[in-house]
């Protein structure tokens, strides 16, 4: 009992940062502006983070400067690629390896330390206990604990549902998404939508960030986001932008992190351990659409009456 608790503890907190940065990428998704550059934004977050944090000794503070730098990539992403027509996919990458060298250069001129920096000014995202919900058997652990950024993803994933499918501002991002033609013509601009989502989405990620460098560890480490901003775009590609179906990939990576850190105090070998999350995810995208084609098969045997 204990150990699920822990468990599910840690499912919650490492779940974060794909979950905030695969529901933000929702938005550029869904208005047909796929983001390519969620790791840029997240590692940007995270040293921002650590940044505002560590000379203003405010964790606040540092969220607010990674909000801040996550907003500003966000807006070059959409310019780029919708005023200027950059390539999506280019802009994206050259968005990333932008961010990891930027952040690796970035190191040794303000700290004057290279490959991670530590100190005890840095300070942490306050870690917060619901006291009812905390004390539920089993699934209290979730609410043990967490930072509010945690609190928050949650939050924002039922909030991105409602605001798409059941506001007039997540018709006109579905619309133009699906059919930009036509909501231009019905009078919704297409490249304002997109630049507002493109926003968004790095703000997110750059949330997702800074809940890496003050949340999880109080550091920054060089290329610390560890692909997770490809896993989040993985995530959303293939629950096709869904929020539900969002939620459910990115907690099945935290699940799996969580029990490779288990899996170390059987002393397991450590580059096996590393590759347990992302094992899972692969295990599960091939599963899926087999079992996905199963079911639609015995379906068509239920309707056909044999």
């Amino acid at each position: 009992m204990e150990i699920i608790y822990s468990l599910l503890m840690v499912t919650a907190r490492v779940s974060t940062p794909i979950l905030l940065a695969a529901t933000g990428a929702i938005y550029s998704e869904k208005s047909g502006l796929s983001n390519i550059a969620l790791d840029a934004a997240m590692i940007m977050g995270a040293f921002m983070a650590v940044y505002g944090s560590f000379f203003y000794g405010n964790s606040w503070v540092g969220v607010f400067y990674a909000i801040l730098v996550g907003l500003v990539i966000g807006l070059a992403y959409a310019g780029i690629c919708v005023y200027l027509h950059g390539d999506n996919t280019v802009v994206g990458i050259a968005f990333n390896l932008i961010g990891w060298g930027l952040t690796t250069f970035l190191l040794p001129v303000i700290y004057g330390t290279t490959g991670s920096f530590v100190s005890e000014k840095i300070q942490s995202l306050p870690k917060i206990t619901i006291p009812v919900l905390s004390s539920v058997p089993i699934v209290g652990g979730i609410f043990t604990n967490q930072t509010w950024v945690t609190y928050f993803s949650w939050i924002f994933v039922a909030l991105t549902a409602f605001v798409l499918f059941r506001t007039k501002k997540g018709m006109i991002i579905r619309a133009v998404g699906e059919n930009p033609q036509a909501a231009e013509t019905v009078g919704y601009s297409v490249k304002h939508t997109r630049v507002v989502c493109s926003a968004i989405t790095g703000i997110a990620c750059a949330l997702a960030g800074a809940h890496l460098s003050l949340g999880l560890m109080t550091m920054f480490t060089e290329k610390m986001t560890a692909g997770r901003g490809f896993i989040a775009l993985a995530a959303v590609t293939y629950a096709k932008a869904d929020p539900k179906k969002v939620l459910f990939v990115s907690l099945l990576f935290g699940f799996s992190n969580a029990l490779s850190n288990q899996l170390q105090l059987l002393q397991w070998p450590a580059d096996l351990i590393l590759t347990i999350p992302y094992i899972f995810v692969v295990i599960f995208v091939i599963l899926d659409p087999m079992l996905g084609a199963w079911r639609k098969k015995r379906r068509r045997m239920i309707e056909g009456g044999y």
